[in-house]
C-alpha cells in the first residue's frame, strides 16, 4: 500500500500543476478579453457620442436657420410699420413682430443650451480617441507576448497530461475514481497526512484506531470527516 499511496502522491502533484498552469492559461487568455471588451466598450461610447455631435450640429445648423429667417421677419415687419397708417393693421404687424421676438429668443436658448451640452461631449470625444489609440496599441503588445505565453504554457499542460496518464494507468480503476472525485471537491487536495492523530486536510482527530491503521500502512483509508485519503509520514525523530 506504500506504493499505491505514492503513486496517488505523485498523481495529485501533477494534477495540482496541471490545475495551475490551466489557470494560467485562462488568466492569461483572459487579459486580452479584458482589452478588447474594454476597447469594444469605450468603442460604442464613441461612436454614440459622435452619433450625437453629428445630430446636434444639424440641429443647430437647423435652429440657427430659423432664427436667421425669423429675424428677416422682423426687419420685413418693422419696415412696414414704418409705412402704414392704419392702426389696426400697425397693432397687428406690432403684435406679429413680437410673436417673432419671442419665437427667436426660443430658438436662441435652445442654440445655447445644445452648445453647452456640446462642450462636455467633445472634451469626451477627444479623451475617448486618445484613450483607444492606446489600448489598441497595448491590446497589440499584449497579443503579440502572450500568444508566446500561450503556447509555452499548451506545451507544459500537454506534457503534464501525458505524464498525469501514464502516472494513472498504475492506479486501480476505482480507487482512481474516488481520488478524482475527491480532487475535484477538496480544492485539489485528495491525499492527505495523517500527522499527530489529526486529518491535515480538515484538522479533526481521527479516531485512535484508524490513526494507527493509517501509520501501519496495509490498508487505504479515508478521513471520516473530509473523506481524503491519508497517509503517514514517519518523523525523523522515530526513524
Amino acid at each position: 500500500m506504500r506504493e499505491e499511496i505514492a503513486r496517488l502522491m505523485s498523481l495529485q502533484a501533477i494534477d495540482r500543476e496541471l490545475r495551475e498552469l490551466e489557470e494560467s492559461l485562462f488568466s492569461v487568455s483572459g487579459t486580452v478579453e479584458a482589452l478588447r471588451q474594454g476597447i469594444d466598450t469605450q468603442q460604442a461610447e464613441l461612436e454614440r457620442l459622435t452619433a450625437e455631435e453629428q445630430q446636434t450640429a444639424v440641429t443647430c445648423r437647423q435652429l440657427e436657420k430659423e432664427l436667421a429667417e425669423g429675424e428677416a421677419r422682423i426687419r420685413n415687419k418693422r419696415m412696414r410699420l414704418n409705412q402704414v397708417r392704419n392702426d389696426k393693421e400697425m397693432q397687428a404687424l406690432a403684435h406679429e413682430v413680437e410673436v417673432q421676438k419671442e419665437t427667436n429668443q426660443r430658438l436662441e436658448a435652445e442654440v445655447l443650451a445644445l452648445m453647452e451640452t456640446a462642450e462636455p461631449r467633445s472634451a469626451r470625444i477627444a479623451e475617448l480617441t486618445a484613450l483607444l489609440q492606446e489600448k489598441r496599441t497595448e491590446l497589440s503588445t499584449n497579443e503579440t507576448e502572450i500568444a508566446s505565453q500561450v503556447e509555452d504554457l499548451k506545451v507544459s499542460i500537454s506534457k503534464q497530461r501525458l505524464d498525469r496518464d501514464l502516472m494513472a494507468k498504475n492506479i486501480e480503476v476505482a480507487l482512481l475514481q474516488r481520488y478524482e472525485m475527491i480532487f475535484s471537491r477538496r480544492a485539489g487536495l485528495a491525499v492527505a497526512e495523517a500527522r499527530g492523530g489529526t486529518c491535515q486536510g480538515c484538522r479533526m482527530r481521527l479516531p485512535p484506531q484508524l490513526y494507527n491503521e493509517v501509520q501501519r500502512h496495509d490498508n487505504i483509508h479515508f478521513c471520516p470527516n473530509c473523506q481524503r485519503i491519508l497517509y503517514y509520514e514517519r518523523a525523523k525523530t522515530e526513524e
